[in-house]
């Protein structure tokens, strides 16, 4: 069994998973939103469960839940935009994302959440002076 580590970049929205050091898989994901957002830090990939219903949200679905720590997943969703939307978890594309991280991922395997969406450098608007 080679090494594996996971590494979720808040910046970019991105999942990145490596194995022996190479990188073996990347995608988009949606982490929490203002007010929910997903901690940084270095976690531990947990229990897995094929389908999962949440506790603190009515019950909402969580297919191919990988947990990391308390209530917070990384788990399969319908919706996966480009920016923070989730209220804490880290959610994957149902497309074939979210089941091949979670036949990918063993529990132990290290998570490291980095980065800051507001952290991403963005064009801002200039005011120039002294025309009309």
């Amino acid at each position: 069994m080679g090494s594996k580590r996971v590494v979720i970049d808040k910046s970019s929205q991105t999942l990145n998973a490596y194995e022996d050091g190479a990188l073996v898989f990347r995608t988009q994901v949606s982490t929490g939103k203002r007010g929910k957002e997903t901690p940084s830090g270095r976690f531990r990939a947990g229990y897995k469960e094929r389908m999962r219903y949440s506790s603190r949200y009515h019950n909402a679905p969580m297919p191919y839940s990988v947990n990391i720590g308390g209530h917070y997943f990384i788990h399969g969703f319908s919706s996966v935009p480009s920016y923070p939307a989730s209220r804490g978890c880290v959610r994957l594309p149902l497309g074939g994302a979210a089941q091949w991280f979670f036949r990918w991922v063993e529990p132990g395997t290290p998570v490291r959440i980095v980065g800051h969406w507001g952290s991403r450098s963005r064009p801002q608007p200039v005011a120039v002076r002294g025309r009309r």
